[in-house]
């Protein structure tokens, strides 16, 4: 992938500090002018090469819980046991490592489905070898909040707080209440273009603008819906990508899983009992062994194990075909009105 130049990278790590960050305060933090930014961004967004959808945190609203799944596929087989699980509306990302013949994703699945989704959907897709699930007890960073080292630290405060209060709900355990009709329809036409605006959706919808205000902030201040911006590491200038398997020691999970949260190069953290995972980017292959080094040095890890991502199958919920990003599939118009 062609690499950005440094004002689109910029404008890119502000998209993806906050997806629906105004053009004029990211010029403010940019120290560039509106004109420029508005211009340069809308282009990015128009061609592909950053898009912003919504999430919703399943566990927040129901009883669905993040788990992560290892999938040991015949080679020849691998491209389409990746393109299976990545069309399973239970999964978010989905990758091919290049370490072994073997997909991971993260699904949200309620504990009453393992067997189902396991020995029933998975176990008869042509060229699975082999499984492993592990539930994920605790994150400690996601992709929305991921700083790659494009901005600074102020800049990025300024821009949004920290995701650090909101990762409680995707904690297991803690059903939440399903969504209604007006938040579920406002999730579906974000995941589409997550920079809608509130005229746009009020119409869209047919409720009125202080409606969508006053339920988007209050699912986006919950952590019930994350708006994030999806794009390639590699556009940033950080091509390498690996999947960390750390055994830590017998020290507390949070000290480990904060210190790889605070870390630019982490786009995703979570805890499986003894193991502490961890998606980064890098830029080359040597700063990838510089930070596997450093982590080996810590007294709370006990090995670390990287598997590079030979291929990418789902991105935060965007599917990708051939190595890019499917655009979304457009919905018609609403025509009744939804009851605030």
């Amino acid at each position: 992938m062609e690499q950005l130049d440094a004002l689109d990278r910029q404008i890119v790590a502000a998209l993806v500090r906050n997806g629906r960050a105004p053009w004029r305060l990211i010029a403010e933090v940019l120290g560039q002018q509106e004109r420029t930014v508005a211009r340069r961004g809308n282009k990015l967004l128009e061609s592909g090469a950053v898009r912003t959808n919504s999430f919703i945190n399943p566990p927040s609203v129901g009883s669905r819980t993040p788990f992560l799944l290892r999938v040991t596929a015949a080679p020849r087989s691998l491209r389409s046991v990746c393109s299976w699980l990545a069309q399973q509306e239970e999964s978010s990302w989905v990758s091919a490592l290049s370490g072994a013949n073997e997909a991971v994703a993260e699904l949200f699945i309620s504990p009453g489905e393992l067997g189902g989704i396991l020995y029933g959907r998975l176990a008869e897709v042509e060229g699975v070898q082999s499984f492993a699930m592990m539930p994920l007890l605790e994150y400690f960073r996601t992709p929305s909040g991921w700083t790659p080292d494009v901005l600074n630290s102020d800049q990025y405060a300024a821009l949004h707080p920290g995701e650090d209060a909101q990762l409680g709900s995707i904690r297991a355990g803690h059903p939440g209440e399903p969504l209604d009709e007006i938040n579920t329809a406002m999730a579906e036409l974000l995941h589409r273009n997550g920079r809608a605006t509130v005229d746009e959706l009020a119409s869209e919808l047919s409720v009125s603008k202080a409606t969508i205000s006053r339920r988007l902030e209050a699912m986006t201040t919950s952590g019930v819906l994350f708006i994030r911006a999806v794009v390639d590491p590699a556009a940033l200038g950080f091509p390498v990508e690996s999947l960390l398997t750390l055994t830590r020691a017998n020290t507390p999970t949070e000290r480990l899983g904060h210190h790889l949260a605070g870390l630019p190069v982490t786009r995703w953290a979570a805890a499986s009992g003894e193991h502490v995972l961890a998606q980064v980017a890098v830029a080359t292959l040597d700063d990838l062994r510089v930070l596997l080094d450093d982590l080996r040095l810590r007294d709370d890890v006990i090995s670390v194990r990287s598997s590079v991502y030979a291929e990418i199958f789902k991105r935060s919920t965007v599917l990708y075909r051939d190595g890019k990003p499917e655009n979304p599939v457009p919905s018609a118009r609403r025509r009744a009105p939804l009851s605030a």
